[in-house]
């Protein structure tokens, strides 16, 4: 028996009783072992108890959500029934500071949340960066501040064919997590940093 249920069984029915009918004032497992507690005494409750409690769970679960404040946001509606994208700016930041094949597996991870193919968005990626570094040299604009432009311009693009088509400016979600693309990400920047370092070794 843990610690909180030792409490809450010392406790009067009355005061049980006070802990389920008030759920904002207590923990979530407050609340459940109260009424475990009460049903283990056999006190009368109503038959929709339980349903009516963990409603007021989600309630409480959407206003926390409501008040909180996320660093990447765009038409974000925080509730807990709406899917997890990533955000149109963190995939624009994650594509201009890293790669655009970074931003088109995020993209992809969008349309595989909303049921759509994936395949189409990660060969553009691959086309793109595969093509882009012989366009970029032939027209002798291959220097690093211009391959931000040349991620900037594939960003765009990528809107256009992908999110603008799919998900459009009113779409509602929450926000995913980029922890993943900010792996990926870290991983990139040390590939490159090695590969700058030998190249200028040699």
């Amino acid at each position: 028996m843990s610690a909180l249920q030792q409490i809450l069984s010392k406790k009067t029915d009355k005061e049980l009783l006070f802990y389920i009918n008030n759920i904002d004032k207590h923990t979530d497992e407050a609340v459940r072992l109260a009424l475990a507690e009460l049903r283990k005494r056999n006190v009368e409750l109503p038959d929709q108890i339980e349903l009516d409690i963990e409603a007021g769970f989600k309630i409480r679960a959407i206003r926390v959500l409501e008040k909180k404040k996320e660093i990447w946001t765009e038409n974000v509606e925080e509730y807990l029934e709406a899917p997890e994208y990533y955000t149109k700016r963190a995939i624009y930041a994650f594509s201009i500071l890293f790669s655009i094949l970074i931003g088109t597996f995020m993209i992809a991870s969008n349309r595989k949340t909303a049921g759509k193919e994936i395949w189409s968005v990660i060969l553009f990626g691959i086309l793109y960066i595969g093509l882009a570094p012989f366009v970029m040299a032939f027209i002798h604009l291959d220097k690093v501040p211009y391959w931000y432009i040349a991620n900037s311009a594939g960003t765009l693009i990528m809107y256009e064919l992908f999110w603008n088509r799919d998900f459009g400016k009113d779409i509602k979600y929450r926000t995913k997590s980029i922890w993943l693309p900010s792996v990926f990400g870290l991983i990139l920047f040390v590939f490159f940093l090695i590969k700058i370092i030998i190249l200028r070794s040699k």
